[in-house]
């Protein structure tokens, strides 16, 4: 499996704002001596991180080198109950310009070195592990595949999350069928006419529907993206690169 070097980060950084506002919350109430306000705030913080990117940094895990050092939820678990414990670990990210994708990937890097490194020591054969931990490792080179598989995870999250928004939007307003209309035709490739069949509306309507939830989809992507601190400017080629990296293109 090869490595390579850094490259351009195609997602913008994620999460800024809302975890900026926590991060705020939570030092202004242990400064004030609110020790449960700021307990309230690391609970938060763990929450909203590890719903977000346990799946993605499990992937990472599996399609690393370092998928034989053990499994891969509880490798991302212990990676959290370390970094997550305190405020420390996220207020460092939020004074570097660094997406959270990346400072997490990195963190989980850096674990999974150390742990390669005391698995070397305790070895009787320490070749075992060289492949591992080869290289200059002061340098945070990541797997290609490893890191595919992370963007891959984390975009299909998004995405779903954005799916959800969209179908309760429509269904809210009475416009359920236009959805289902969409999921028919551009998820599971069912034509039009059977489409509407199937939903019970005019086949002349369909694809007007469908095009609605595309929309709604697209927005919902925006809002969610935007609501993770992604610049206006960069919503539009970041709903793109979320596309791409969940399909796998």
């Amino acid at each position: 499996m090869t490595a390579r070097g850094p490259t351009t980060d195609h997602f913008p950084s994620t999460h800024r704002t809302w975890l900026q506002t926590q991060l705020d919350d939570g030092r202004a109430a242990a400064s004030s001596g609110d020790d449960e306000g700021h307990t309230a705030s690391i609970r938060a913080i763990g929450a909203h991180v590890m719903d977000r990117y346990r799946k993605p940094l499990a992937a990472y895990v599996r399609g690393s080198r370092w998928k034989d050092f053990g499994d891969a939820d509880d490798l991302v678990a212990g990676f959290f109950a370390r970094r997550l414990a305190s405020l420390d670990y996220l207020e460092r990210w939020s004074a570097l310009r660094i997406s959270l994708r990346r400072w997490l990937m990195n963190g989980m890097l850096l674990q999974l070195r150390s742990l390669a490194r005391d698995r070397r020591r305790e070895s009787a054969n320490a070749e075992a592990f060289e492949s591992a931990v080869r290289g200059d490792e002061s340098a945070l080179i990541h797997d290609a595949q490893a890191e595919r598989a992370f963007d891959r995870v984390w975009a299909r999250g998004v995405l779903e999350d954005a799916a959800a928004l969209a179908a309760e939007e429509l269904s809210q307003e009475g416009l359920a069928s236009s959805w289902q209309i969409f999921e028919r035709h551009v998820l599971d490739g069912i034509d039009y006419t059977s489409a509407a069949r199937e939903v019970g509306v005019p086949p002349a309507r369909a694809r007007a529907m469908s095009r609605l939830a595309a929309y709604r989809l697209r927005r919902a992507m925006r809002t969610i993206l935007e609501a993770e601190g992604i610049a206006a400017k960069d919503l539009d080629q970041s709903v793109e690169d979320v596309y791409a990296a969940a399909l796998g293109t």
